[in-house]
């Protein structure tokens, strides 16, 4: 009972911190999300909704006909965070989605503190460093630049108690540890497939480590029958992913290209250059996050600390003999070279030298490119998480050894605590209003069984848009509760995106939206440097190295002027008209949203094409009703 206790105040403590590293999302739970109401975030929100409405219409959650309509798409490799959206299901009887999300996400920051305490209290038996190792990872500027956006990537709560199992297990080879260690491993893989890549290479590295230096405690029957129970077990909990995967094949829609991974390795000076909107530097690193990982500033965000790294720095000086020790050392420093990704990023160019003499420095990640399964981590700077973690365990074991020779121990624990939560602040933390407008609430009285189309219309992968989509489709479709044409699933195979693009009237609607200039990207500006030297790497390559890259589609796609998704709007077949859509999908609402709803000629195509009558407008957000039924006298039977 005793113990419980001790536990409590640790616990109590990452609570608060979570609500002070997030402020002011506390105070504006059920109002707001961190981060921007766009890109991903809609589509976390909308995850947690979906499960909670095809488990209430006894509906497999892995497939979605609320999306992609009439067909609807897969969700078996989408970024649905299988647990937390389970998680969220109880959660929204009693509030919304969204408030849901921000009480996960709150979760997610207290859990991954305390189960850092746990790791780091197991290794180093000092309560207080293990303490600070839990600041240093649940709160990493890697965490809460996630926090932001990616609910999936932020999910590595679950890391550091599958790690502190696998230890448990080649220390006493008890069957508990292996039983509770796949049960770790199996919340980590529902909640982010990297993740369980990650867990399983680190395991290899782990295994190898103890297989030179302790091989007594892995040589032997009763470690090798509880780590095969360990791994059978999570095999057999994971067999509806696996088994989707092995019929999916080894189609390129899950596992991309060498051409987004060679740009989105974490940049070598972004380790050592603070994130925008610290409380501690403000914004001194904003021009070179404009340029690490192709301009993408979060996945860019890799920062470290600076007190973080004296500490750890200490440790790998004067603890490098330690062999407790030394394992983190060397599987810290492998997970940051594969952080790194394909080739080595410095202030965002991959290609270096003057003049004559240029060059470009290929590391260990491509030969991950090789390995299946393994190669869809397609992302290396998100490799960064294990580094946070080992880094977090390496700190306690710093303060460990520094709090055996300090006086007043404890007062100088508390003062790096101190220094580690001003570097890694940012206050406010970036919070933005959910709002859903008026008109979607009257689409959700309409008790027809209708599909809505939003303009623009696109359908969004994990590999970029096809048209141009609307991101926050599907949290308005949380509030009607309808069928939508357009959407976002990560992974999509390129037939079922053409199979949208040939519905009637799509073709000439999407070249309509081209009329108007497109959104740019944050990673636009980037772009043209990339390619350019891309084409400088491809021309100095070896004929038959430089044949190989270039047959591969993404890096194709890269070069080209035009990408793959704009193609397959330019190549859409011009079949049909939109009147047709409404005994096609459905259809029953229409909406056009800013800047299409000011653009005359998309207004005049919408009221020309289908029969529907205005029934909103407000805000530049106009809403069209399909009012006229076909020859059979009801178009959605």
């Amino acid at each position: 009972m005793s113990n419980r206790f001790a536990l409590l105040g640790p616990f109590l403590s990452y609570v608060l911190l979570s609500l002070v590293f997030t402020y002011p999302l506390v105070a504006h739970l059920t109002t707001h999300v961190p981060g921007r109401l766009e890109g991903d975030v809609p589509v976390y929100i909308w995850n947690l909704w979906w499960m909670k409405h095809s488990l209430m219409e006894w509906h497999s959650p892995l497939f979605s006909d609320y999306i992609f309509a009439p067909y609807g798409v897969s969700l078996a490799f989408h970024a649905f965070v299988f647990m937390k959206a389970f998680m969220a299901v109880p959660l929204q009887a009693i509030t919304t989605a969204w408030t849901a999300y921000n009480v996960l996400i709150l979760f997610t920051f207290t859990t991954a503190g305390f189960s850092m305490f746990l790791l780091a209290r197991a290794l180093t038996g000092d309560a207080l460093a293990a303490w600070v190792a839990g600041i240093a990872y649940a709160f990493s500027p890697y965490m809460l630049t996630r926090g932001l956006g990616h609910l999936n990537y932020l999910s590595g709560e679950w890391m550091p108690l599958y790690i502190l199992c696998l230890i448990k297990l080649v220390e006493s080879a008890q069957r508990r540890w292996a039983l509770a260690g796949s049960a770790f491993l199996l919340l980590t893989a529902y909640c982010e497939y990297y993740y369980l890549i990650y867990m399983t290479l680190f395991t290899v590295l782990y295994l190898v480590w103890c297989c030179v230096r302790r091989r007594e405690k892995v040589f032997n029957v009763q470690f090798a029958q509880n780590f095969l129970l360990m791994g059978a077990l999570s095999a057999l909990g994971f067999a509806p992913i696996l088994s989707m995967l092995q019929g999916s094949g080894q189609g390129e829609y899950l596992y991309g290209g060498w051409g987004a991974t060679a740009k989105l390795g974490a940049d070598a000076l972004a380790f050592f250059v603070p994130p925008t909107g610290s409380l501690l530097y403000g914004d001194i690193g904003a021009p070179l996050y404009e340029v690490f990982s192709g301009g993408n500033a979060i996945e860019g965000t890799v920062f470290a600390g600076f007190v973080a790294l004296a500490l750890v720095a200490y440790a790998a000086v004067r603890l490098r003999t330690d062999e407790a020790v030394r394992p983190w050392l060397w599987i810290a420093l492998a997970f940051f070279v594969l952080s790194l990704g394909p080739l080595l990023h410095i202030g965002g160019d991959f290609v270096f030298g003057a003049g004559p003499l240029r060059v470009a420095v290929p590391l260990p990640y491509i030969g991950l490119r090789f390995i299946p399964l393994v190669k869809g981590a397609r992302v290396p700077a998100r490799f960064d998480i294990v580094v946070a973690l080992c880094l977090a365990v390496l700190i306690a074991f710093a303060l460990w050894h520094l709090r055996a020779r300090w006086q007043h121990a404890n007062r100088w624990t508390a003062l790096v605590a101190i220094l580690l939560c001003l570097e890694y602040l940012r206050l406010p933390y970036p919070v933005a209003p959910v709002g859903v407008p008026s008109a979607y609430e009257e689409v959700a009285r309409d008790p027809r069984d209708v599909a809505v189309l939003d303009v623009p219309l696109g359908w969004r992968t994990g590999w970029g848009d096809t048209g141009r989509t609307f991101d926050h489709q599907q949290l308005y479709q949380i509030a009607h509760g309808k069928r939508l044409i357009g959407g976002f699933a990560s992974r999509v195979p390129e037939a079922e995106l053409q199979r949208m693009l040939a519905l009637p009237g799509v073709g000439e609607l999407l070249a309509l939206q081209e009329a108007l200039p497109a959104p740019i990207a944050p990673t636009a500006a980037r772009r043209g440097a990339i390619r350019a030297q891309l084409v400088e790497l491809l021309d100095h390559l070896p004929e038959f190295v430089r044949q190989r890259v270039l047959r591969d589609a993404s890096v194709v796609n890269f070069l080209a002027d035009a990408s793959a998704e704009q193609q397959r709007v330019q190549e859409a077949p011009r079949v049909g008209r939109l009147e047709q859509l409404v005994q096609e999908v459905g259809l029953g609402y229409v909406f056009l949203h800013p800047p299409y709803s000011a653009f005359a000629p998309m207004r005049r195509h919408i009221e020309a094409e289908l029969p529907v009558e205005k029934f909103y407008e407000h805000g530049g957000l106009i809403g069209y009703r399909v009012v006229e039924t076909n020859r059979r006298g009801y178009p959605w039977e």
